[in-house]
């Protein structure tokens, strides 16, 4: 990987020598930003480009460069790349397009490049890409000119699109955020995200790793990265409907996961996760600065009418505007004299034109323990205040290192004075004090995130006895069909997870030696009714043998009508369960991150509510717990109106349970556990109805060794 930033030399294959093309803009790019290694290029003809000589073919190539970029028609690239192998090059960037991105039928022209590069030991960024950047070497691999680059920083950059890549190399300086290093994926046919993030998060001289994704690749490597790395990373990832998953597939070949799925992953991971290219910046801003380590904040506001908006936006964000201490009203009545205005936060600074004291309260503020962060509203007229601003912002700078916390400035001037501060000075500033606010909301959350995984603790894999569901799952295999209702059932007693006792039966007759009372449920059994209330397949409160047969003949009627021909393995009967607070456990295997597991408001009502946790699987004990307190409903574990609290331990236990089946079974493709009625507390719960889908069972190992 690092030759590709740093390569001492490289060739340009597609240049032309007498016009301006893709390719021979990369080789001036590199020439006006100073790339001191060497260069080549590759054309039609040979001549030169500005001193740099240009080769009729690869094989003439007086050395053996550390990287090829290939920016020729896709069809041609085969051809260049079995060229690039034989001269023994074996790093290369395709930049050309046309690819799967472009339809589907060229998916054969990537495989034919793949084999290739597989043959020859090659590794390939790209196509459809831009290439690489090192800024502190002046090496462009995009074919874009750039302003001269003369500030290398610490912010490091991987984007599968060229487009949006190029808008944040652009962006991102103008709002002094340097970047050290940039890598475009596009179509990821070899290198992906996963790599180049492996790459950054050991790189020196990379601090905060900025992603723009349409899809993951390696959704599960990606997330175990991301858990052990002690560097921000903020993902804005598009590709979040149905409506933009075309445009991404032919944008990109973008494999889109539910966006549920990727915000549990990065949540989890402690990773950013930004809407916007605005979003990225104000959060690369946000990690510049020390960490929000709690929710207590105060406002300091040159304009009245400012600090009410911030009061506001940092309510909506969930701060404390905490009462400031006597001590700290005490000592700022010693620096100015208030006529009109009254101390309180937020504070009103719009009698004050000493910008000395503006300085001597943030201080006082920062030096509180009550404090976390400050929100600063700075409102000012550039024409006679301008100096002042900026010794201002020094002085504030000087402040969040000695006291190691947030200060977020919101800068109110004109528009070209503004562009000029967020440009030019090094303290980060916002726009707006919604701005800020959320600045501080990304700090905080970020910083309560990484503490959560950090403290994780370990996976529990020794709650449940797997040979036993080894043994079932085999059965189940052997007579090629998906378990039925009373084997879900089954198999949650064998993991330990309580549900209602009862049997399966076709008719009442075999019930005569059970020893089971009405009243009584009964639930249609069937290969064809996934969804058994679909087919009118659940009657309840049955109240004798005589209702319980003729229910179980309208079943049979029932399920012929919903759908002809349709299996009936009978009825599973069970005494009626206690009501309790419905909920629901689930698990799935995601295509790109692997098992899940979920939890939330169950019933009929799960798809309405969306009351809905998710966390990738195996988790903790921690992370179990942290599921159930993310719930909107949590605040029915605690006790709710006069109620006893629910049993939020019990609803715990199930989800690792579920949890251990779903990684510890590779065979269990998903679980549904609807509802689980949970209890008062120390009560417990119960499973009322169970559904597990298998995976194609000759495909897979039925245990996960």
């Amino acid at each position: 990987m690092k030759k590709f930033f740093y390569p001492d030399s490289m060739v340009v294959v597609g240049v032309s020598i007498t016009k301006i093309n893709l390719g021979r803009i990369i080789l001036l790019s590199n020439l006006q930003q100073g790339y001191e290694g060497r260069l080549y290029g590759v054309g039609a003809r040979d001549g030169e480009v500005d001193g740099v000589k240009v080769y009729p073919g690869i094989e003439q190539l007086p050395e053996i460069p550390d990287v090829a970029i290939l920016i020729t028609p896709a069809k041609t690239i085969p051809d260049e790349l079995e060229k690039c192998g034989k001269k023994g090059i074996n790093r290369v960037v395709i930049e050309s397009g046309g690819f799967s991105e472009f339809s589907s039928d060229e998916t054969d022209l990537e495989k034919e490049v793949l084999a290739i590069a597989q043959r020859y030991g090659i590794k390939i960024i790209g196509p459809n890409c831009i290439g690489t950047v090192n800024f502190e070497k002046h090496m462009m691999m995009p074919f874009a000119f750039f302003k001269k680059v003369n500030k290398t920083g610490n912010v490091s950059l991987i984007s599968q699109s060229g487009g949006v890549g190029n808008t944040y190399l652009h962006g991102l300086p103008e709002n002094h955020i340097f970047l050290a290093k940039f890598a475009s994926v596009g179509n990821k046919l070899d290198l992906d995200e996963v790599d180049f993030l492996e790459y950054f998060l050991e790189d020196p001289k990379t601090e905060i790793i900025v992603c723009y994704l349409e899809g993951f690749s390696r959704g599960r490597d990606f997330y175990n990265l991301a858990m052990n790395s002690q560097k921000p990373v903020i993902v804005h990832k598009s590709n979040r409907s149905p409506e933009s998953a075309s445009i991404a597939q032919s944008h990109t070949t973008a494999l889109s996961a539910g966006d549920d799925v990727v915000d549990a992953a990065l949540s989890q991971s402690a990773v950013i996760r930004a809407e916007d290219e605005d979003e990225v910046i104000r959060a690369v801003k946000a990690m510049k600065l020390p960490p929000m380590r709690g929710k207590k904040v105060a406002v300091l506001s040159r304009s009245g009418g400012h600090a009410v908006i911030s009061a506001d936006a940092c309510v909506k964000y969930g701060f404390d505007m905490i009462s400031f201490p006597d001590s700290f009203l005490e000592a700022i009545r010693g620096m100015y004299i208030t006529r009109v205005i009254t101390h309180q936060n937020p504070l009103d600074l719009g009698e004050i034109f000493d910008y000395t004291i503006f300085t001597s309260i943030l201080e006082e503020a920062l030096k509180l323990d009550e404090i976390d962060g400050i929100l600063f509203n700075h409102l000012y007229q550039a024409e006679y205040e301008a100096e002042m601003s900026r010794t201002f912002l020094d002085s504030v700078d000087k402040l969040v290192k000695k006291y190691k916390k947030p200060v977020m400035v919101t800068m109110i001037s004109d528009a070209e004075e503004l562009l000029d501060i967020k440009k030019n000075h090094p303290l980060p500033v916002f726009s707006t004090p919604n701005d800020a606010a959320h600045a501080l909301f990304i700090s905080a959350q970020y910083h309560e995130r990484k503490t959560q995984r950090d403290n994780r603790g370990t996976e529990n894999h020794s709650i449940i006895d797997l040979s036993r569901i080894r043994e079932f799952l085999l059965q189940s295999k052997y007579r090629q069909r998906q378990p039925l209702l009373h084997e879900n059932l089954e198999m949650c007693a064998m993991a330990g997870i309580r549900s209602v006792r009862g049997k399966r039966i076709f008719t009442i007759d075999e019930l005569q030696d059970v020893s089971i009372g009405f009243p009584l449920a009964a639930k249609l059994v069937s290969s064809d009714a996934s969804h058994k209330s679909d087919a009118d397949g659940v009657k309840l409160s049955i109240n004798d043998y005589d209702e319980l047969s003729d229910m179980i003949a309208e079943m049979k009627i029932s399920l012929e009508s919903y759908l002809p021909g349709a299996d009936f393995s009978g009825v599973y009967v069970h005494e009626m369960a206690t009501a309790g607070a419905e909920f629901f456990v689930g698990a799935r295997r995601d295509p790109v991150f692997g098992p899940i597991v979920m939890t939330g408001m169950g019933g009929i009502f799960v798809e309405l509510y969306r009351d809905v946790a998710i966390c990738l699987a195996p988790v903790t004990i921690h992370e179990a717990w942290d599921m159930v307190q993310s719930l909107k409903s949590y605040p029915l574990f605690q006790g709710f109106r006069g109620k006893p609290p629910l049993d939020a331990q019990s609803l715990v236990d199930v989800i690792m349970r579920v949890s251990e089946l779903v990684t510890g079974v590779n065979a269990i493709h998903e679980i549904d556990l609807n509802p689980v009625f949970v209890y008062d507390e120390g009560k417990g719960s119960t499973v009322v109805d169970c559904r597990i889908f298998l995976q194609d069972a000759a495909t897979v190992d039925l245990i996960t060794s």
